[in-house]
């Protein structure tokens, strides 16, 4: 077997590569917008936050530590790669895409 031939059969798809940039993409166009969200949410909350502002800021810090533990599993028990790559991202995508939607108020 030539080393082209063997180069070949071990590349990943297309579509393999371009799934953890189009998750980035995501992460990064509506991460600021949940930032926006909240900020907005907490700003015109008042001095003192009640108590739906309280529990949304308990649950950005436990979001963010969940996601971000999640990824470092994935990162550290999986073989590098573009797949490992999508999946590092994915929790941190699923929690940005459902605060997005959960504080815009569309389901």
């Amino acid at each position: 077997m030539t080393s082209a031939a063997r180069g070949a059969a071990t590349r990943p798809s297309t579509a393999a590569v371009v799934a953890p940039w189009l998750a980035l993409a995501e992460i990064t166009m509506t991460a600021p917008l949940v930032i926006g969200l909240r900020t907005a949410r907490l700003v015109t909350g008042g001095l003192f936050p009640s108590a739906r502002d309280r529990r949304e800021i308990r649950r950005m810090w436990v979001e963010k530590a969940d996601a971000f533990s999640r990824s470092a599993v994935v990162a550290a028990t999986s073989v590098p790669g573009p797949a490992t790559a999508a999946a590092v991202l994915a929790p941190i995508r699923t929690r940005v895409r459902g605060n997005a939607r959960r504080l815009a108020g569309s389901r």
